[in-house]
């Protein structure tokens, strides 16, 4: 996910839901770059978007559309409505905070019906890594010491690799803390 500066509202989303290390389903949204304020992420990010398509006009309608695909793929129907099923189904990010936190807050707050249903918890590649004695604040400088090959042709900063990357070191990780590796 990519916002405008660190606590800003989001500009260009992707998600991958995964299972047995392969992608089932996934979500890509951007808005205008004309939206984008921060000179940082106007130099730094834009570029790194390729040619991601421009799917919505506002901040809040992309993170609504994230939102539902999240609903759709994570949440689970229940006596009080649907809630996250965190003993079957976990989201991860890196460094999560204060995008990807931001994200769900954001989302609970312009409907309280939601205050369930975001991820709890949201778990954390950064803090696996720091555990694992590796560099926790680089996804990239992982892959590249374990030789992984990433499962999309992107960069950083485009929010699609970011969660596939994401994604495969948190693979990764969890099966050498199971000794499978």
């Amino acid at each position: 996910m990519e916002v405008d500066g660190l606590y800003g509202p989001a500009f260009a989303i992707a998600a991958t839901v995964r299972q047995n290390g392969q992608e089932i389903a996934r979500f890509e949204g951007r808005i205008p770059d004309s939206a984008v304020s921060d000179g940082w992420v106007r130099e730094n990010v834009l570029p790194a978007l390729g040619d991601m398509e421009v799917t919505h006009q506002t901040s809040e309608e992309l993170e609504e559309a994230l939102w539902a695909f999240y609903a759709q793929e994570c949440l689970v129907e229940g006596e009080g409505g649907p809630s996250f099923d965190g003993d079957n189904i976990i989201v991860i990010v890196h460094c999560g905070s204060p995008v990807e936190s931001g994200f769900f807050r954001r989302c609970v707050e312009r409907d309280e019906s939601r205050t369930f249903q975001a991820p709890l918890p949201l778990h954390e590649v950064g803090t696996l890594l720091e555990a694992l004695d590796e560099e926790s604040t680089s996804v990239d400088s992982y892959i590249k010491k374990h030789g992984i090959a990433v499962q999309f042709d992107g960069v950083t900063h485009h929010p699609m690799y970011d969660s596939v990357v994401a994604a495969q070191v948190w693979e990764h990780a969890m099966a050498r803390i199971r000794g499978e590796l």
